[in-house]
Protein backbone atom coordinates (compact mmCIF):
# COMPACT_ATOMS: atom_id res chain seq x y z
CA UNK A 1 0.00 0.00 0.00
CA UNK A 2 2.70 2.19 0.89
CA UNK A 3 4.24 1.85 -2.97
CA UNK A 4 1.24 2.52 -4.00
CA UNK A 5 1.03 5.96 -2.48
CA UNK A 6 4.24 6.81 -3.35
CA UNK A 7 3.48 5.95 -7.00
CA UNK A 8 0.13 8.56 -7.01
CA UNK A 9 2.09 11.40 -4.98
CA UNK A 10 5.06 10.82 -8.13
CA UNK A 11 1.80 10.82 -10.56
CA UNK A 12 0.39 14.13 -8.85
CA UNK A 13 4.03 16.03 -9.25
CA UNK A 14 4.90 14.64 -12.19
CA UNK A 15 1.39 15.90 -13.43
CA UNK A 16 1.47 19.22 -11.84
CA UNK A 17 4.74 19.89 -12.91
CA UNK A 18 3.26 19.50 -16.76
CA UNK A 19 0.99 21.31 -16.36
CA UNK A 20 3.23 24.83 -14.94
CA UNK A 21 5.90 24.03 -17.70
CA UNK A 22 2.92 24.23 -20.21
CA UNK A 23 1.59 27.18 -18.82
CA UNK A 24 4.78 29.06 -18.93
CA UNK A 25 6.07 28.31 -22.24
CA UNK A 26 1.98 29.33 -23.06
CA UNK A 27 2.59 32.89 -22.06
CA UNK A 28 6.25 32.95 -22.86
CA UNK A 29 5.32 32.47 -26.86
CA UNK A 30 1.69 33.27 -27.31
CA UNK A 31 0.72 35.86 -23.99
CA UNK A 32 1.54 39.28 -24.82
CA UNK A 33 0.74 39.94 -28.17
CA UNK A 34 0.67 43.95 -27.64
CA UNK A 35 3.42 45.91 -28.20
CA UNK A 36 4.82 47.85 -25.45
CA UNK A 37 3.98 50.99 -24.81
CA UNK A 38 7.42 52.35 -23.57
CA UNK A 39 8.96 50.45 -26.48
CA UNK A 40 11.64 53.33 -28.35
CA UNK A 41 11.51 51.33 -31.94
CA UNK A 42 8.08 50.92 -33.24
CA UNK A 43 8.14 48.57 -36.57
CA UNK A 44 4.66 50.38 -37.82
CA UNK A 45 5.02 53.78 -38.38
CA UNK A 46 5.93 54.73 -35.25
CA UNK A 47 4.09 57.58 -32.86
CA UNK A 48 3.29 61.24 -33.57
CA UNK A 49 6.29 61.66 -30.77
CA UNK A 50 8.88 59.67 -32.85
CA UNK A 51 7.62 61.26 -36.11
CA UNK A 52 7.67 64.70 -34.98
CA UNK A 53 11.04 63.83 -33.87
CA UNK A 54 12.54 62.14 -37.08
CA UNK A 55 11.21 65.28 -39.19
CA UNK A 56 12.90 67.09 -37.10
CA UNK A 57 16.26 65.50 -37.58
CA UNK A 58 15.68 65.57 -41.19
CA UNK A 59 14.97 69.31 -40.98
CA UNK A 60 18.70 69.96 -39.05
CA UNK A 61 20.09 67.60 -41.56
CA UNK A 62 19.15 69.61 -44.37
CA UNK A 63 19.85 72.61 -43.06
CA UNK A 64 23.70 71.75 -41.93
CA UNK A 65 23.98 70.19 -45.66
CA UNK A 66 23.27 73.34 -47.32
CA UNK A 67 25.69 75.43 -45.52
CA UNK A 68 27.90 77.04 -47.89
CA UNK A 69 31.23 78.08 -46.19
CA UNK A 70 33.35 81.21 -47.37
CA UNK A 71 36.96 79.96 -48.23
CA UNK A 72 37.55 83.92 -48.68
CA UNK A 73 37.75 84.23 -45.33
CA UNK A 74 40.98 82.43 -44.66
CA UNK A 75 42.95 84.08 -47.42
CA UNK A 76 41.64 87.78 -45.76
CA UNK A 77 44.89 89.94 -44.78
CA UNK A 78 42.65 90.21 -41.17
CA UNK A 79 42.53 86.21 -40.74
CA UNK A 80 46.36 86.15 -41.31
CA UNK A 81 47.25 88.93 -39.35
CA UNK A 82 45.86 86.85 -36.13
CA UNK A 83 49.07 85.85 -33.82
CA UNK A 84 48.51 82.24 -31.96
CA UNK A 85 49.32 82.94 -28.21
CA UNK A 86 49.33 79.68 -27.04
CA UNK A 87 51.01 78.51 -23.96
CA UNK A 88 52.29 75.91 -23.48
CA UNK A 89 51.66 74.57 -20.12
CA UNK A 90 53.96 71.17 -18.91
CA UNK A 91 53.24 68.03 -17.54
CA UNK A 92 52.75 67.77 -14.10
CA UNK A 93 52.25 64.87 -11.67
CA UNK A 94 48.72 64.86 -10.57
CA UNK A 95 47.01 63.18 -7.70
CA UNK A 96 48.61 60.02 -6.28
CA UNK A 97 48.71 56.47 -8.18
CA UNK A 98 46.21 54.79 -5.85
CA UNK A 99 43.88 57.71 -4.63
CA UNK A 100 42.12 54.65 -2.50
CA UNK A 101 45.36 54.04 -0.47
CA UNK A 102 45.75 54.96 2.57
CA UNK A 103 47.82 58.29 3.16
CA UNK A 104 50.85 57.92 5.07
CA UNK A 105 50.53 54.55 6.56
CA UNK A 106 47.75 55.37 8.23
CA UNK A 107 45.32 52.05 8.28
CA UNK A 108 41.15 52.19 9.02
CA UNK A 109 41.99 49.50 11.77
CA UNK A 110 40.86 46.62 9.42
CA UNK A 111 43.03 43.54 9.25
CA UNK A 112 43.63 41.76 6.05
CA UNK A 113 45.55 39.14 7.47
CA UNK A 114 45.98 35.54 5.80
CA UNK A 115 43.87 32.70 7.68
CA UNK A 116 41.14 34.48 9.70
Amino acid sequence: MNNNKSSSTKSIIIFIAVIVVAGLLFFYFLGNKTPDSNSSIDTEGGSSETQIAGARVLTLLNQVSSLKIDKSLFDSASYRSLVDYTVNIPEQNVGRPNPFAPIGGITNGTSTAKGR
